[in-house]
């Protein structure tokens, strides 16, 4: 009995084989695959089946416009620098003064210097000796226009006083005489010392055209007589 069961069952599987075989199969559902997010475009199915490209993004090229002729501006000119004009003052031209006149000195003789000199000069009295000029000073009176020599007539010591107003260019000439003069009488007193005792501080000044050279006993106030003159 249970060998019967079995090929019953056996042929019941068969003739569904065969049937299985027989009947077309339906296709298989395939899954779509899903997209994936890769750069680029995007894939997604249109109503027709087909996959359909998304757009991609397009790069924006800006494009320099054409060149055209160059638009040449004027310069900027600088405003002139308005100046204000330099105000001058007028000359002013001065008023011609009258020159002060000049009031003329009396005239100043030899004689008048020796005056004021001779009254504080000291010593001894003394005499005009004017003849003796060349003799004593190798000057001659052509080169003065007034002058005055004058030594005692009797004295223990040394004493003279020459006074001259010198002409124009001469000064210098007559000065050198009187400095041979005073040199001479300082070597007289290394020979006659009690006769020179006022020989070392005996002086020869100058003023303007005026000379003088004095040996007293008073040489200082002689001087300033003799300055005061002038």
């Amino acid at each position: 009995m249970k060998y019967i069961r079995l090929s019953a069952l056996a042929l019941t599987g068969a003739v569904l084989l065969s049937l299985g075989a027989c009947s077309p199969k339906e296709p298989d559902s395939t899954p779509v695959p899903e997209a994936t997010g890769t750069p680029g475009a995007a894939v997604s199915a249109s109503p027709t089946g087909t996959p359909e490209a998304q757009p991609t993004e397009s790069i924006n090229v800006i494009t320099p416009p054409a060149e055209t002729d160059a638009v040449v501006r004027p310069l900027e000119t600088q405003s002139p620098v308005q100046t204000q004009p330099i105000q001058t003052q007028p000359v002013q031209t001065p008023v011609p003064t009258a020159e002060p006149t000049e009031t003329p000195a009396p005239d100043l003789t030899a004689a008048d210097v020796y005056a004021k000199v001779s009254a504080v000069a000291g010593g001894n009295p003394m005499s005009d000796v004017g003849f003796a000029l060349e003799e004593f000073y190798n000057l001659s009176a052509s080169d003065l226009e007034d002058f005055v020599f004058y030594m005692p007539d009797m004295s223990a010591t040394t004493e003279e006083i020459f006074i001259a107003r010198v002409k124009s260019g001469k000064l210098d000439a007559v000065k050198s005489a009187c400095q041979s003069r005073q040199q001479g009488m300082k070597e007289d007193a290394a020979i006659y010392p009690s006769a020179a005792a006022y020989v070392e501080s005996s002086q020869i000044v100058t003023n303007g055209d005026w000379i003088l050279f004095v040996v007293v006993a008073e040489p200082d106030s002689a001087v300033t007589a003799f300055n005061g003159c002038f």
